[in-house]
């Protein structure tokens, strides 16, 4: 019985190893086949992957019901009034829509800000808005959010991203509002044109546009610019004191191009001092950007000349645009703020009045 057995065994043996030789081979080659076909296969998934993974992450929240954490890398807390009331804006219109807000300062510091988003990155909040003090500098931060899923806003200011680093912006046109005021300039046809360029935070995209742009029209229209200097944190003081500074040397001037109202208020504060007269019946034409509501009131009182808008109501377009990306609705991925100007031609007290900021 057991040679039986034995036997039995044996060429049980003898058909198992044939059968694995033969097996081993269709093996080798299917997985070969398998290895190809499953690397081919995980490149077009993590392509798919990536594009999908903000979107899906965007749409999460909304999908559980829990409250939307949302970052803000806002400029500086008392950089400017426009400041002030674009981030009251912020504050209200997440509190209203239920967001939970963490805003963060970079206080005049380019890296900090940059320190900071990484930061909310890492606390993983569900959108990530960037105010960015300069324009060039946040590819990395961009890159870290879309890899953690996490959208990426552009809000006041446009930074320098290709489009596949963002997910949508709702910014300013810093080009245009400079455009406008050289137009309105242009068609003063003053006998000189001697300018003061009052410029804000050096390499902001507000601090870009609107100084190319009286940069540019200088040189086409054949103006002198007798001072063109940035001014750090858009300060109404350090304004003044350019201005007084610029008296006191006898340098004749006769247009103020200030890129903020704070500065324009400065300027004129300097003039005061001086004796200089200014605005519509004065020797020197003032250029403001902004609008806000006291700075219209300069302009209907005829101490500015024009005022050239820069809407800080963004908290209400932000979260029209964070409620679509929740909700997975296709939203614009570059929209420019419309915006006006005001001159003392055209300024009315219905207008001052109806300002909110």
């Amino acid at each position: 019985m057991k040679k039986l057995l034995s036997l039995v065994l044996v060429l049980t043996l003898a058909f198992s190893l044939a059968a694995c030789g033969k097996t081993a081979t269709e093996t080798t080659t299917a997985k070969a086949d398998t290895t190809v076909a499953a690397t081919t296969a995980k490149a077009d998934t993590t392509v798919a992957a990536t594009t999908a993974k903000t979107d899906a992450t965007a749409a999460t929240t909304a999908k559980t019901g829990a409250k939307l954490v949302v970052g803000v890398v806002q400029t500086n807390a008392n950089e400017s009034d426009w400041r002030t009331a674009n981030t009251k804006s912020f504050n209200e219109a997440f509190a209203a829509a239920g967001f939970e807000t963490k805003m963060v300062f970079g206080e005049g510091d380019h890296a900090k800000q940059i320190s900071q988003a990484m930061q909310l990155i890492q606390e993983e909040v569900d959108y990530l808005v960037v105010l960015g003090l300069q324009s060039a500098g946040w590819e990395d931060v961009a890159k870290a959010a879309k890899e953690a899923g996490i959208p990426f806003i552009m809000a006041d200011r446009k930074l320098d991203l290709t489009e596949d680093l963002y997910t949508a912006m709702v910014c300013s046109d810093f080009a245009a509002e400079g455009a406008k005021a050289v137009d309105w300039l242009k068609a003063q046809k003053l006998a000189t044109y001697n300018i003061v360029v009052l410029g804000g935070d050096t390499g902001s995209s507000a601090q870009l546009g609107r100084s190319k742009a009286i940069e540019d029209g200088a040189k086409a229209n054949s103006w002198n610019i007798v001072f063109n200097q940035n001014m750090k944190g858009w300060d109404e003081t350090l304004a003044k004191q350019a201005v007084a500074d610029l008296i006191a040397a006898g340098t004749k001037f006769n247009v103020i191009y200030a890129e903020n109202d704070n500065m324009a208020r400065g300027a004129c504060a300097a003039m005061d001092a001086a004796g200089i007269t200014y605005g519509k019946t004065g020797d020197v034409k003032v250029i403001a950007f902004d609008a806000n509501k006291w700075a219209l009131q300069n302009v209907l009182d005829g101490k500015f000349n024009l005022d050239v808008e820069c809407n800080p109501l963004h908290g209400p377009r932000i979260v029209e645009l964070i409620n679509k990306l929740a909700a997975g609705t296709a939203v614009e991925k570059n929209a420019y703020v419309k915006e006006e100007m005001f001159d003392t031609a055209t300024i009315t007290q219905a207008i001052v009045d109806a300002r909110t900021y």
